[in-house]
């Protein structure tokens, strides 16, 4: 996959925050597409988005831990960069949100994806064109988590794996021939199986560091 290339220029401040112009992304295909402008309120920070003439408010919002980022990348591997905000919902760092806005290339213009944007602390893994997401600590002293896996086929995201461990059992999902989700794994919780406990994703896309070339000069 071609490297992505920004070219940011920004445009206007104000006491709010300040506009930041996406001009051309991996492809050369978005130009001009949308502008971006983030808001600071009672440590928190949403964001509006313009494209065309239009502006609309962003579901995603930071609270806490940090501001919000916005990334250009191919999110749906269909060659055109897409416009990715994160940023963590809670103070303790452990949920990021998303909204991501998929280039519409017969329109050229963004589209707000729902599917994708649904997902909780969203993972895009380049080298094998992975999606995955889910939550690392949902209680039971740390034990307990899930980890999705998504594909994108027809144009369709889908799930095509699930982790699972709550309080009491662990689980596997996989995929069968009919594209549902089947239990290929159920059994009752170890703690001393160090093969229950969540792992990381070692091979999830380093959107933080990427992050840092769509923020404003002066933060």
């Amino acid at each position: 996959m071609k490297l992505i290339a920004l070219l940011l220029s920004l445009i206007a401040t104000s006491a709010n925050g300040g506009t930041l112009h996406l001009d051309k992304a991996a492809t050369g295909k978005v130009r001009q597409a949308a502008d971006i402008r983030y808001v600071n309120h009672d440590e928190k920070q949403t964001y509006r988005l313009k494209i065309g003439k239009q502006w609309s408010a962003g579901h995603c919002s930071s609270s806490g831990t940090g501001n919000l980022h916005a990334l250009l990348l191919d999110m749906n591997f269909d060659g055109h960069a897409d416009l990715w905000v994160t940023g963590y919902t809670d103070s303790q760092g452990r949920i990021r949100c998303s909204d991501v806005w998929l280039w519409d290339a017969s329109a050229k213009q963004y589209r707000f994806n729902k599917p994708l944007s649904a997902i909780p602390n969203l993972d895009i893994s380049i080298a094998d064109q992975g999606i995955a997401g889910g939550i690392a600590n949902c209680g039971c002293a740390a034990q307990c988590f899930y980890e999705d896996s998504y594909a994108w086929r027809a144009g369709k995201l889908i799930a095509i794996a699930r982790r699972a461990q709550d309080c009491e059992r662990y689980r596997e999902y996989r995929l069968n021939d009919k594209n549902d989700l089947i239990i290929v794994k159920d059994e009752i919780i170890d703690s001393s199986n160090p093969g229950q406990q969540a792992i990381e994703h070692t091979n999830a896309h380093d959107w933080q560091r990427h992050a840092q070339t769509m923020r404003k000069a002066w933060e």
